[in-house]
């Protein structure tokens, strides 16, 4: 009988053991998989994103965005973490450090946060054959600009502040084949509707030129997704 009552308790506690350690590998992989929630920092001044324990200051531009004669800011943060990202519809999760772009705009000397995006910067990662990439962050003349140097071509956005909104205005994008030295160059003008394509070779001067006509609504800065997901025409996204 002692027999029976000591087997008895000992298999009570194994099956609780068992159901303990299910529990904690579910629970581990549950964390494991679940998508990352971004902070929000709409309405936050300059001084408490940049003092944020969680995220550093990766790029960080001063100007007047809004004509108003004040200064405003462009921020690009990144998480001091790596967490798990979707980074397209049809991805699986995978560990990124994210990336942010915020633009404060200066309300009676309080630089706050009206536009957030969470998705438009390109991780350190994902510049193609560059082992990492950086986005450079400027604003010149009242324009939001962001430019990406990849190991043989380079893309850059330009966004212009419009009724409330950061709105692209232009695009451009280069590269060079490095065998042939074939190049090709576009320039995307959103606010005459056309494309404006020139192609040929680093060793000679003769440069064909082709223009294709957009009609296109130009997207704000909010409304991006991952870069070159939004198609303007036939094989050109950006």
């Amino acid at each position: 009988m002692a027999v029976s009552r000591d087997l008895k308790a000992y298999r009570k506690r194994k099956n609780l053991l068992v159901t303990i350690l299910l529990l904690v590998l579910s629970l581990s992989g549950f964390s494991q998989n679940s998508e990352f929630i971004y902070p929000d920092f709409i309405g936050q001044n300059l001084q408490s994103v940049e003092s944020d324990p969680d995220w550093n200051v990766l790029q960080k531009s001063l100007g007047d965005l809004n004509t108003d004669g004040r200064t405003d800011v462009g921020l690009i943060l990144e998480s001091k973490d790596s967490v798990h990202e979707k980074r397209c519809s049809n991805c699986h999760l995978s560990k990124n450090k994210p990336r942010i772009i915020l633009i404060f705009l200066n309300q009676d000397g309080s630089q706050e946060v009206v536009i957030q995006n969470n998705k438009f910067i390109a991780r350190g990662d994902e510049g193609g054959m560059a082992y990492y990439i950086e986005p450079e962050l400027s604003i010149k003349d009242g324009l939001l600009n962001i430019f990406y140097q990849y190991t043989r071509s380079n893309q850059s956005y330009t966004f212009q502040y419009k009724n409330g909104r950061m709105e692209i205005l232009y695009a451009e994008s280069n590269g060079v084949h490095s065998a042939s030295g074939n190049f090709e160059n576009e320039k995307y003008d959103f606010k005459r509707g056309k494309i404006i394509s020139e192609t040929g070779n680093i060793s000679i001067e003769k440069v064909e030129t082709e223009i294709t006509e957009i009609n296109i609504q130009p997207k704000s800065l909010s409304e991006f997704e991952e870069m070159y997901e939004w198609q303007i025409a036939e094989y050109k996204y950006l």
